[in-house]
C-alpha cells in the first residue's frame, strides 16, 4: 500500500458501472466523512486502473484530500470484474436491482473465464503437462460449454441463495442493462438505484428500443418531481406523445387524441413489485443470524412485518369484495 498522496489513476467505464450508484444524500455524507476524517481506506487499483473507490477518488482529488492506493493482481479482466461484483454484493445497502445486475455480470464473467480453461483445469496462458500447448476456448464443444455454464450457475446460486435458473435470468437482465447503458448511460443509475421502477421483462424490452425513444424516456424521468417513477407511466406518456396528431390548419377544429387509459396499470405495477419484497425477505431469512441481532432491530422488523401482513389482508379483502 502506498503512502497517502495524489496520483493520476485510470478510470475504466465498465468497472465504474459495476459500483453501486450513491444517492445524493449518501454522496454528501461520504464527502463530509472524508473532509472530517480524511481518506482512511485505500483506493484499490489494478494496473493503475481503479477497481474500488471511484467516489472517494473523485471527492479527494476535488477537495485535495490525500489518499493511499493498494495494487491488486488479477490474471485477467474477467477476474477483476468477478472481484468487483463479489465485493459489491457483500455490501448491505445495495438495491435489489443492483444485486440482480451484479450477480448476472459475475456469472457472465465467470462463464467466459471458464471457457478459457481446458478439461484439465489449465487456462489459456499455461501449458498442461500432457500437451505442449493448452487447449484454446475454440476447442471446447458446445456441450462442454453448456455443462461448464450450468456448473457456474449452480455454484453462484448456492452462494447467493437462489436457483441456477435465476442466476441465468439475472444474466439476461445484466446484458439488457449493458445494452441500455451503451445508448443512454444516464438511465442505468436511475434503474439500479430503484428510482425508475421497471420489471425484468420491461428492461429487456427497453434495451430493444431505438436510442431516440430511450432519450425521450430519460427526459421524462428527469422532469419527474416524485422520488421514483414507474416504467408503465413514463412509457404511456411517451406513447401518447408519439401518437399525438400533427396540427393542421383547416376550417374544422382538430380534436386532440388522448392516449387510452389503462385501468390495470396501478395493479400491474404493484404485482411486479411484490416479488422483490418476497426475495428480500427470503434472502434475509437465509443469511441473517437472528441469534446475534439486537432485540430492538428484531422488534422493528416484527412491527413492519405485522403492518405489512395487515395491509395485505386488507387488500385481499378488497379484491374478494370486488370479485
Amino acid at each position: 500500500m502506498t503512502e497517502k498522496a495524489y496520483k493520476q489513476l485510470d478510470i475504466d467505464t465498465e468497472f465504474k458501472n459495476l459500483i453501486r450508484p450513491l444517492r445524493k444524500e449518501e454522496y454528501m455524507q461520504l464527502e463530509l466523512n472524508l473532509v472530517v476524517d480524511g481518506c482512511r481506506d485505500p483506493i484499490i487499483t489494478w494496473n493503475n486502473t481503479i477497481v474500488d473507490g471511484h467516489n472517494r477518488y473523485e471527492i479527494c482529488n476535488r477537495l485535495h484530500i490525500p489518499y493511499a492506493t493498494q495494487q491488486f493482481e488479477f490474471e485477467s479482466r474477467e477476474a477483476a470484474v468477478i472481484w468487483i461484483c463479489s465485493n459489491q454484493l457483500g455490501r448491505r445497502n445495495i438495491t435489489e436491482e443492483t444485486r440482480k445486475y451484479l450477480i448476472g455480470r459475475q456469472y457472465e464473467a465467470e462463464k467466459h473465464a471458464g471457457c478459457r480453461k481446458n478439461a484439465n483445469g489449465y487456462n489459456q496462458y499455461m501449458k498442461s503437462p500432457e500437451t505442449e500447448i493448452a487447449d484454446s476456448p475454440d476447442d471446447l464443444t458446445s456441450l462442454d460449454r453448456k455443462e461448464s455454464n450450468r456448473r457456474t450457475a449452480w455454484r453462484l446460486g448456492e452462494e447467493y441463495h437462489i436457483s441456477s435458473g435465476t442466476v441465468q435470468k439475472y444474466a439476461r437482465y445484466s446484458q439488457a442493462l449493458d445494452t441500455i447503458g451503451k445508448k443512454v448511460p444516464e438511465l442505468i443509475p436511475q434503474i439500479l438505484s430503484g428510482s425508475y421502477k421497471i420489471s425484468h421483462e420491461n428492461v429487456v424490452a427497453l434495451s430493444m428500443m431505438v436510442e431516440e425513444e430511450m432519450q425521450k424516456l430519460n427526459r421524462k424521468i428527469g422532469q419527474g418531481a416524485a422520488p421514483f417513477i414507474r416504467y408503465s407511466e413514463s412509457r404511456r406518456e411517451i406513447s401518447g406523445e408519439v401518437s399525438k396528431p400533427t396540427l393542421q390548419i383547416t376550417d374544422t377544429p382538430v380534436i386532440k387524441t388522448m392516449p387510452a387509459f389503462d385501468p390495470d396499470a396501478e395493479v400491474a405495477g404493484l404485482t411486479l413489485t411484490i416479488p422483490s419484497w418476497t426475495s428480500s425477505i427470503e434472502r434475509t431469512k437465509s443469511t441473517a443470524d437472528l441469534n446475534i441481532i439486537s432485540s430492538s432491530a428484531k422488534g422493528r422488523l416484527e412491527e413492519a412485518l405485522n403492518e405489512l401482513q395487515s395491509t395485505v389482508q386488507e387488500m385481499l379483502s378488497v379484491i374478494k369484495g370486488d370479485a
